[in-house]
């Protein structure tokens, strides 16, 4: 909620009206990178027991990048194991932001 009250400069989300366990989210492709000029689409799912357990973030926009599946599946490890429920949704977006510009 803080994201919706405080917006950050190249991302945004929001809850879907029907359920507030599905949001949609967007953010701004990284300067100096194929993904510059874009803006892409991603889905939250969070789990039950959200901020405990991760939520299931994907693409929605089709993206080439290494650590995104043809799904739009995500290999990140604050998305897997090294989840903390100190993160949120800012910090996600912001983490998949640097990951579009820095693969691993």
């Amino acid at each position: 909620m803080d994201l919706m009250m405080h917006p950050t400069p190249g991302i945004s989300a929001f809850p879907s009206d029907s359920n507030l366990s599905l949001w949609t989210a967007t953010i701004d492709g990284p300067t100096s990178t194929p993904y510059e000029s874009l803006v892409l689409k991603l889905t939250f799912d969070f789990p039950a027991n959200y901020p405990y357990a991760p939520p299931v973030v994907l693409f929605k926009t089709p993206i080439y990048h290494p650590n995104v599946d043809f799904s739009g599946r995500i290999c990140l490890d604050i998305l897997k194991d090294k989840w903390s429920a100190v993160y949120n949704v800012g910090t996600v977006l912001i983490s998949l932001q640097s990951l579009l510009g820095e693969p691993n």
